[in-house]
């Protein structure tokens, strides 16, 4: 009778066991890392981190930059504090580039496992010291004053390894300079650099007279303007 209760203890103890190494995630059982190219770097300077993560990871899962004072472990507080971030949508390995705050600090980029309460999985360090934005972004106008509806051309030069989503835009003067995400929600045109360094767009003056910017941002996704040139509506 013993040996027979035994026996049913061991069978419950090795299911409990098997039960419990199912239903970890499959990415605790695997490495992931992160690398970039230098650790030191200059404010909207490019960075590219190399990426190794574990399979299985929801395609939310993602890397972002975040401030070295916050805390590490929790994606949520992450998630609170990132400056920028990129999604892994499904890649367990890769590049991804990343403009440098603008603010000069200590920064990680972080991997956190999924974008719902998930966890931080691995870090790297660098620091932001110095410096200004690259001195390779310019916008130029051939005048700076023009009829409402009149045809603006921009001609621009951008540092080379910004997101193809950076981008020019039209911004009232009066915003504050520096938040891509703030000149974002008062542009009334805008076009994409989609990756290149050099050219010129046309826009449309805006039709209500008064003073407006073309600036220039290093992606569009919780960037930093890189540069700006004012002009004005008669």
């Amino acid at each position: 009778m013993k040996s027979t209760r035994r026996s049913s203890i061991l069978m419950i103890a090795f299911l409990v066991g098997a039960i419990c190494l199912v239903s970890l995630p499959v990415y605790a059982q695997s490495g992931a890392s992160l690398t970039v190219d230098k650790r030191t770097y200059t404010p909207g300077e490019s960075i590219t981190v190399t990426f190794n993560a574990p399979v299985g990871l929801p395609t939310n899962a993602w890397v972002g930059i975040i401030p070295s004072s916050v805390p590490h472990g929790s994606e949520a507080t992450n998630d609170q504090n990132d400056i920028a971030y990129k999604y892994l949508s499904g890649k367990t390995y890769g590049t991804l580039v990343f403009t440098a705050p603008t603010k000069p600090g200590s920064y990680d980029l972080r991997m956190n496992s999924s974008d719902n309460n998930g966890a931080e999985l691995t870090y790297v360090s660098f620091t932001v010291s110095g410096g200004a934005a690259p001195s390779s972004a310019s916008l130029n106008l051939a005048k700076y004053s023009f009829a409402a509806g009149e045809s603006i051309a921009v001609t621009f030069t951008a540092p080379g390894g910004l997101a193809t989503n950076a981008w020019i835009g039209i911004i009232p003067s009066w915003v504050a300079h520096g938040s891509e995400a703030t000149n974002d929600q008062y542009d009334l045109a805008y076009q994409y650099l989609s990756g290149k360094t050099s050219g010129t767009f046309y826009f449309n003056a805006p039709t209500t007279p008064g003073s407006y910017d073309f600036r220039m941002h290093s992606t569009d996704n919780n960037g930093i303007e890189l540069t700006s040139v004012t002009f004005t509506v008669r």
